[in-house]
């Protein structure tokens, strides 16, 4: 969809709102905030700054329903968490899958049963290559 794209980085709030688009096929401001709200407080006027953000990043589009605009995501959760992690993995782990592999099962919040997902996870990829 969209491969010559920037890195998408976003910030918590940022997430947030795409969160709350990615379950709704297109919104308006209010809608969003009070989605929001069910979780934390936030200005309707801080959810619009935010919204406007994300379409200067054309990480959403709006449209014009009559006197209101209804924001919609551009961009996938999924395609979102790919380049989030390739920022991630590049910068914090000198671009080595491994050294994130690794840090992240040497956690001690990673349950046996997390563990042998992951395992699982990788043995199929290995099948499959």
């Amino acid at each position: 969809m969209h491969e010559s794209r920037k890195p998408i980085k976003l910030s918590q709030s940022q997430i947030d709102v795409m969160k709350v688009l990615w379950q709704h096929d297109k919104l308006a401001v209010s809608d969003v905030h009070q989605a929001l709200n069910q979780h934390k407080q936030l200005a309707l006027t801080t959810v619009a700054t935010v919204l406007k953000r994300l379409q200067e990043k054309d990480i959403v589009g709006y449209e014009k329903a009559g006197r209101q605009y209804l924001y919609f995501a551009r961009v996938s959760e999924a395609e979102v968490r790919s380049s989030m992690l390739a920022n991630l993995l590049n910068h914090l782990f000198n671009g080595e899958p491994e050294a994130l592999v690794h840090h992240l099962v040497d956690q001690e919040s990673v349950s046996e049963a997390d563990l042998q997902k992951i395992k699982a996870l990788l043995d199929e990829e290995v099948k499959r290559d």
